[in-house]
């Protein structure tokens, strides 16, 4: 992921996230391990791409809002998707990313 060109423009800030999602304590149908790329555009709008081995890839339109990363839009392989569809892993590494930007400040 880190190699692509961002999505919105040539000045979009990105970050990468390693999570562990057993250091995270998240369970039940997940897999160990995913990266993250945040990225922001001049326009700011807050993209969030997730993948994990053996899963299909998330990108995640999102904001934060009161101290936490809200969900607003997602898509699946490219495809947009409806947020009961969002599988709670990908939520809660969502989180985690909301709380690593927010700790970056």
């Amino acid at each position: 992921m880190a190699s692509k060109q961002p999505v919105h423009s040539g000045s979009a800030q990105t970050k990468e996230f390693d999570i562990s999602l057993v250091d995270e304590r998240i369970r039940g149908r997940s897999p160990d391990y995913a990266r993250a790329v945040a990225s922001v555009d001049a326009n700011h709008t807050l993209r969030v791409e997730i993948e994990a081995a053996n899963e299909l890839n998330w990108e995640l339109d999102a904001r934060i809002a009161n101290g936490s990363l809200e969900i607003l839009r997602a898509f699946n392989d490219g495809n947009g998707v409806p947020d009961d569809v969002i599988p709670n892993w990908v939520k809660r590494v969502a989180d985690v990313v909301g709380e690593r930007l927010e700790g970056d400040r």
